[in-house]
């Protein structure tokens, strides 16, 4: 190879490797492993003393299914966490609702018929935030 070639090549070797990693990150706004998932809740605190937070695969099929029936219920569909005033623990139900119970309301629970509710009514794992 001529000494004339050598910079050509080089410079060709160069801008492959500047266009291979600029391949491998992630382009603004695209979601990446670290980025948080959807997230949504149904706010029924002050007449029923629960809200539900939906997520993941469960919120995504039953997403228009869960807003309709939040309203039904006299709650608050919202695309937030639940309220942490007042929370006695989180009860996961089985298709992955996370059920916050509260200690204020129109129901208001105590610790152990949260946990109660938790695990006769909604057959799911109790996790006392108390």
């Amino acid at each position: 190879m001529s000494r004339a070639r050598l910079p050509l090549l080089l410079g060709v070797v160069s801008i492959v490797a500047c266009s291979k990693s600029e391949e491998a990150a992630p382009a603004a706004g695209v979601a990446s492993a670290a980025t948080p998932a959807r997230l949504a809740s149904c706010d029924r605190v002050p007449s029923m003393s629960t809200c539900s937070e939906y997520a993941g695969a469960y919120l995504a099929q039953n997403e228009p299914a869960l807003a309709g029936s939040c309203k039904r219920l006299g709650g608050t569909f919202a695309y937030a966490e639940c309220p942490n005033t007042a929370v006695l623990g989180s009860c996961t139900l089985p298709t992955g609702e996370v059920r916050k119970l509260y200690a204020s309301g129109e129901a208001a629970f105590d610790a152990a018929r949260a946990k109660t509710e938790c695990d006769a009514s909604y057959h799911g794992a109790w996790k006392e935030l108390r």
